[in-house]
């Protein structure tokens, strides 16, 4: 199937043109896989995060995505760098480490926002960086 057409029912669920499309109720899926590649950070220093998902501002709750994020930590274990992935959802602030060749699978309710962040207590001159990939596959319903 390809995804040449608003009209097409793989690509674009709701029609994009139904107007209203935020009053439609519908659940959407989201499924995205990035590869992440970020410098590993001091961590005596602040850190500085690299946003992987973020809601619009003022999104109501019922509306928020929900699902489940896979990391895997593809970085070498020859460096004591630490991959730290913050998820904000209904239950707040939750912090996940994970190891070079190691992974995660974290399900979320009404996520709000995710950064992930790689540092080390004695971090590596020249640079080294952190490698991951990072799936996520939320639903979320339209204008409810």
């Amino acid at each position: 199937m390809y995804c040449n057409s608003s009209n097409s029912s793989f690509c674009c669920p709701v029609p994009c043109s139904q107007n209203p499309f935020e009053t439609s109720g519908t659940l959407i899926g989201i499924k995205r896989c990035l590869p992440i590649r970020t410098e590993c950070q001091d961590s005596d220093g602040p850190p500085v995060p690299d946003l992987l998902y973020t809601a619009p501002p003022g999104t109501p709750i019922e509306t928020l995505a929900s699902g489940i994020i896979s990391i895997i930590n593809t970085s070498s274990t020859t460096s004591d760098c630490t991959m730290t992935l913050s998820i904000t959802d209904d239950t707040g602030t939750n912090t996940y480490d994970i190891n070079a060749q190691s992974s995660q699978v974290i399900q979320v309710t009404n996520v709000t926002a995710i950064t992930i962040v790689c540092t080390s207590d004695t971090p590596p001159d020249p640079a080294v960086y952190c490698t991951a990939t990072v799936e996520i596959d939320f639903q979320y319903t339209t204008g409810v």
